[in-house]
């Protein structure tokens, strides 16, 4: 099908602008990708802006990004391909593959005269089914502020400097759940403990396992725990107006940085340099490097129901269930560190948009993706066969919500 046929250039053209009055501006992204994919065709792929603003190298098509959290979609695709092989059911009890779980207990106050932390017994076993769907109970490092067991995991720096992903997750249960397993949504570790059961179930490391059943067989040739030396120089810096990374860092201290006009300066440390040899700190929840041109197959197999280009790699039942609310209403409206998904829900992996009007923004009943802490995000809608990945280099994300404004002007260009 002709590219003419899905998008309207001319109303595409309020994109290009979009790009060109925003990136480089102060507060926004250095640089960016946009990808629009529709029907077979791709009739929008631009970049703008800098990889690295202290040598002037600009953006270009294969630039690699670190995608952080849009590593967990592929690491539940990972987990949902064992699980059509038989090795679990959905309601499994993950204590049958990590014994410590059967020993969690849960978070239960602190006392007001010793301030030490109780707790009280678990009333159900975490599942599999909950690690997929961020209701285990399990928490972040980056909830700190906000709960007292994330603020054990901060202390631990278990997160920030892991040995191994075996050592992490062992690490982590030591720790109680900071709430009942299956009772509220609490963005969390969960799927690092599912990168740790595809290892634990397919008796393959992570890494290894994601470039045999997903990476090869789709071609990303460019996506995985780090940069090949010889493509070093194709990785974007990582940039931010203060030291993201500090364990001290305060929102307001972040906040004041913003509303300053601080320039922003490239991340250095562990958390960035990483991804620039082979390393053991294998996560599923971050940890991943790719390109927009990559991630649009992994996006592309989805959209295609498990399909690519004649190797089915999912059951078309499996992405069905992967990409449907699976959430109730009790759980809503889905929050992280105080800020409100509205109009979301989550499937198996990845947020699903139950309600266009709530979100306040253009799309369709049932699109669903999600994104990463430096400004990278996708959305697929198979109601309108198109694929949406924006891609940059800036934590946390632009307080203007980018993607939105982004997600509206695309949207409207489209041919029914």
């Amino acid at each position: 099908m002709s590219t003419r046929q899905t998008v309207d250039f001319k109303r595409l053209r309020h994109l290009d602008n979009l790009l060109i009055n925003t990136i480089g501006k102060p507060g926004q992204l250095p640089g960016a990708q946009v990808l629009v994919w529709r029907r077979g065709d791709l009739p929008y792929f631009r970049w703008v802006g800098y990889r690295d603003l202290e040598r002037g190298l600009p953006i270009e098509e294969d630039t690699i990004f670190r995608i952080y959290s849009m590593t967990k979609p592929i690491v539940s695709v990972a987990l949902l391909m064992l699980l059509e092989e038989g090795r679990f059911r959905l309601d499994t009890p993950a204590s049958e593959f990590i014994p410590k779980f059967a020993d969690l207990e849960v978070f239960a106050g602190v006392d007001e005269q010793t301030r030490e932390m109780q707790t009280e017994e678990r009333k159900r076993s975490v599942t599999i089914h909950q690690l997929l769907t961020h209701t285990s109970g399990l928490t972040y490092e980056m909830h700190a502020e906000h709960h007292p067991v994330a603020k054990l995991y901060q202390q631990s720096s278990a997160e920030r400097a892991p040995l191994s992903l075996e050592w992490m997750v062992d690490h982590l249960l030591k720790f109680p759940l900071a709430y009942q397993p299956g009772t509220r949504w609490h963005y969390s570790v969960s799927t690092d403990v599912c990168a740790r059961l595809v290892e634990i179930i397919s008796g393959q490391p992570i890494d290894r396992f994601l470039q045999e059943r997903i990476f090869w067989p789709l071609g990303m040739r460019d996506t995985g725990y780090h940069v090949p030396p010889q493509e070093l120089s194709r990785l974007a810096e990582l940039y931010s107006v203060a030291d993201w990374f500090a364990p001290n860092l305060s929102p307001e201290t972040l906040e004041k940085a913003w509303q300053s006009g601080a320039k922003l300066k490239p991340l250095s440390g562990f958390e960035s340099e990483i991804y620039k040899a082979p390393h053991n700190c294998l996560r599923g929840g971050h940890g991943l490097v790719s390109t927009a041109l990559d991630y649009l197959k992994f996006a592309r197999m989805l959209l295609q129901y498990g399909k690519w280009e004649g190797e089915r790699l999912l059951s078309h039942k499996t992405v069905e269930l992967m990409r449907v609310n699976h959430l109730s209403t009790d759980f809503f409206p889905l929050e992280i560190r105080n800020n409100s998904l509205k109009g979301e829900g989550w499937g198996l992996g990845v947020s699903v948009n139950m309600d266009p009007a709530q979100s306040m923004s253009l799309g369709s009943q049932g699109s669903y993706g999600w994104a990463g802490l430096a400004s990278t995000k996708f959305l697929i809608d198979p109601q309108e066969e198109l694929i949406l990945i924006q891609m940059g280099q800036l934590i946390p994300p632009p307080e203007h919500l980018f993607f939105q404004y982004l997600r509206n002007v695309v949207y409207q260009a489209l041919n029914p």
